[in-house]
């Protein structure tokens, strides 16, 4: 029976409807599980005015207070309308007068600091000693994402963030912005240094009132980074990752966690009660924004908001709410917060210099009790050869030096082994039956003949720790960070980026696990051991290609090494 062609036609329309439909459902569904809040209408300044940051129910103090989610309030900050202060019952209705343009930007010998008025706060810092990107025309290093927040409050948790009343005036060294906060005259002097890149935040707290006042002094910091940059992956090498983290640390106990954790999990916080807040703030590999309280603290650090991905990544936002509670402060009477900032590179001695606290930033974890005397040496040997290139080989020589005592009984040891694994093999055969009895024949062997085995590994030992420390050390050091060395390898802190020496380091391991006698091992651990200077050619393609120079210098003179020992100990 022949179909009706119309029916057939709109039976198509149908099936096209549905299938557009389920196809709209289905995108929509993937854009608000991947952004959060998608097709809801954007807050604007005017919707978060009078907005108060939530008290946590199960608080125990007002320094335990949650947090209020209003990254919105700073990114429209521009749009904030004038009378918008008159709605807050804890700002004044004044409108401060605003600064001029020049006045909110400080530049000193190694950074250009820009500020934000209706923030308080610093807003840039372009440092101008290191490049964005590693070409002629770079732009300078900007430590911001976006403007951070710095904003001190009467009481916690803060009864309004984001753009305020800020009046501001320029000082000798800095910028000073004062606002009104119910009966509190509330100054935020930022100190900045001519060069270098510490500084101070001193929040001076003046009750105006005719009565004693409580204080909780409450310092809100809010910081936002790009959780998406390009990282150094096994398969796709590329420059060293610069995943921003958040720092806290309190009491030298630290707490550092990438921006993207926070995003991912909206509930993850850091809380800490009446303890000794070393520092908070944010770090990008190379580079660190800290704010270190000159007093102890309660603070609680926390989610804020993020902006979907524009290119450069999610910017992910972090909150901080560091508070002190004064008491009772007299009529006209004031008090003080001070805090050290830092602004800068993670430049050893500099931060040693500023606070020693801030030294954990460069991860050298538990090896710093090496990994920091071998960025010391490198730095000293680059003073004397002025490229950091040699100056690694340099170390790597001093360490072969070093060592070659242990790599000297290793040798000798291993050719006593050779000179004896004939007779060793015929014990082997004589008890193939009985692998217990085979073992102790083979140990009381050893015994007899005066053979430790064990001495074969001495020389790896200690070379382990030290490659890791390096590893550290040539991974993080700024000091890399777009050093040159020779010919194609413009940046020490990057993978070779033609493969040229993971290449010609995997030919030389291949020549010296030829020299090295292997004793004691079977057919099937020789051949498995053939392979291992291969995989460690592949994973040399991604490590920065200093540490692999340091690789390709240290199996150089381990050959050199060990043909040397190879001719002293061939007649033994």
């Amino acid at each position: 029976m022949n179909k009706d062609p119309d029916l057939l036609a709109n039976r198509g329309s149908f099936i096209a409807i549905a299938l557009c439909v389920v196809f709209y459902l289905g995108v929509n569904q993937y854009l608000t599980r991947k952004y959060p809040g998608f097709g809801q209408r954007p807050t604007t300044a005017a919707d978060t005015t009078n907005t108060a940051a939530p008290v946590n129910s199960n608080a125990a103090s007002p320094s335990d207070s949650s947090l209020a989610n209003n990254s919105s309030t700073v990114n429209n900050a521009a749009n904030t309308a004038p009378n918008s202060a008159a709605k807050s019952n804890a700002v004044t209705a004044v409108v401060a007068p605003q600064m001029p343009a020049s006045d909110l930007v400080i530049d000193s010998q190694d950074v250009t600091f820009s500020f934000r008025q209706d923030l308080g706060s610093l807003s840039s810092a372009k440092l101008k000693n290191y490049k964005d990107v590693n070409t002629s025309d770079s732009a300078p290093v900007e430590l911001f994402a976006r403007p951070a927040t710095v904003q001190a409050y009467a009481q916690n948790p803060p009864t309004r963030t984001g753009p305020l009343s800020f009046s501001g005036v320029r000082t000798a060294d800095g910028i000073k912005f004062s606002r009104v906060d119910g009966p509190w005259k509330i100054d935020q002097q930022w100190t900045l240094p001519a060069s270098g890149y510490g500084g101070k935040l001193a929040i001076t707290y003046s009750n105006q009132s005719a009565v004693a006042q409580p204080l909780v002094a409450t310092v809100m910091t809010q910081v936002g980074a790009h959780t998406n940059t390009a990282s150094t992956s096994f398969f796709a090498p590329g420059q060293p990752g610069e995943e921003p983290r958040f720092l806290t640390q309190f009491d030298s106990s630290d707490s550092f966690t990438n921006l993207k954790d926070f995003c991912k999990d909206q509930a993850l916080t850091v809380i800490a009660k009446n303890q000794r807040l070393d520092f908070f703030g944010f770090d990008t590999h190379y580079f660190v924004f800290a704010l270190l309280p000159q007093a102890s603290a309660s603070y609680r650090t926390a989610f804020a908001g993020f902006t979907p991905d524009s290119g450069q990544g999610a910017l992910c936002e972090i909150t901080t709410t560091a508070t002190s509670d004064f008491g009772s402060i007299a009529p006209l009477a004031t008090a003080t917060l001070t805090y050290d900032v830092w602004s800068g590179p993670k430049e050893v001695e500099y931060l040693s210099a500023f606070n020693p606290h801030l030294k954990t930033t460069l991860g050298l974890g538990w090896l710093d009790m090496i990994a920091h005397p071998l960025l010391l040496s490198i730095k000293g040997l680059y003073k004397v050869t002025h490229n950091y290139g040699l100056a690694i080989i340099a170390l790597t020589l001093l360490l072969k030096v070093l060592f070659f005592p242990l790599t000297k009984q290793a040798a000798h040891s291993a050719a006593k082994m050779k000179k004896l694994n004939p007779q060793m093999a015929i014990i082997k055969e004589r008890y193939k039956g009985d692998a217990q009895k085979s073992q102790m024949e083979i140990m009381k062997f050893m015994s007899e003949n005066k053979i430790n085995p064990m001495k074969g590994c001495l020389p790896i030992l200690p070379t382990i720790p030290v490659f890791f420390a390096l590893f550290r050390v040539l991974g993080g050091s700024i000091d890399l960070r777009h050093a040159p060395f020779f010919g194609w390898i413009i940046d020490l802190s990057a993978k070779d980026p033609y493969f040229v020496t993971p290449i010609i380091l995997t030919g030389f391991m291949f020549i010296q696990q030829k020299l090295t006698p292997m004793t004691g091992v079977d057919k099937t651990q020789e051949k498995v051991m053939q392979y291992m200077p291969l995989i460690f050619g592949v994973m040399m393609i991604s490590l920065p290609s200093g540490l692999v120079l340091y690789m390709l210098t240290n199996t150089i003179v381990s050959i050199a090494q060990q043909r040397f020992l190879n001719k002293k100990f061939a007649n033994i």
